[in-house]
């Protein structure tokens, strides 16, 4: 039995160092990609919310949660829209596979994403202080940050698959659209709980 629960335990500390050591070369590999795109994403939206408070004051955008305590929100209709904007955005990231550096365009949707979110923030932050940061905390800013996700991590597949390989490139569009798929399966599911699970919750809890 003892040496049972040792042998699980060896088993568990190789399997974190594998995938700690994974990750680390990942992060390695990938730096240039994870920093300037994250903090593209970053710049971009703080510079878009210090221009969209001080200049521009007739913004009006949805805010979910305040449509959620009115009974108006659309569990469906709004959780199709988010995902369907998912699923264009990660086939948008797999065509850059195609040409080398084509992914160079992504840093501009990457700026356009953050701009706006920083819009769709201060549009809907016109209620309470309770439904303006639940809007903002579990409804838009980790959505958009999903889209952001799923653009890094093609990019970050293609550099490791494709770039720098020529003629003798392992990838093909098949295992572009294999990887494709399980991103958008995995983000969908991350961005339905932020359209249907929380605001079920949410609406459950509080309103």
């Amino acid at each position: 039995m003892l040496r049972e629960k040792f042998h699980n335990l060896k088993r568990a500390r190789f399997c974190s160092r594998d995938i700690f050591g994974y990750l680390k070369n990942y992060c390695s590999s990938n730096k240039l990609f994870l920093l300037t795109y994250y903090l593209l994403y970053l710049t971009i939206f703080a510079i878009s919310l210090f221009i969209v408070l001080n200049y521009d004051n007739n913004i009006t955008h949805d805010n979910y949660y305040q449509l959620l305590m009115q009974g108006e929100y659309e569990y469906v209709k709004v959780s199709l829209k988010y995902s369907l904007y998912n699923l264009l955005i990660a086939l948008a990231a797999m065509l850059t596979y195609r040409k080398k550096y084509t992914f160079a365009c992504l840093y501009f949707l990457v700026t356009f994403i953050a701009y706006r979110l920083a819009v769709n923030i201060v549009g809907g932050w016109q209620y309470s202080l309770i439904v303006n940061l639940l809007n903002t905390l579990l409804f838009y800013f980790p959505i958009f940050t999903v889209y952001i996700t799923v653009i890094v991590t093609a990019v970050c597949y293609i550099n490791s698959n494709y770039l720098y390989c020529n003629d003798h490139c392992p990838i093909t569009l098949k295992k572009m659209l294999l990887f494709t798929l399980a991103q958008v399966l995995i983000t969908t599911a991350i961005i339905l709980i932020h359209t249907l699970l929380y605001p079920y919750i949410t609406a459950k809890i509080l309103f």
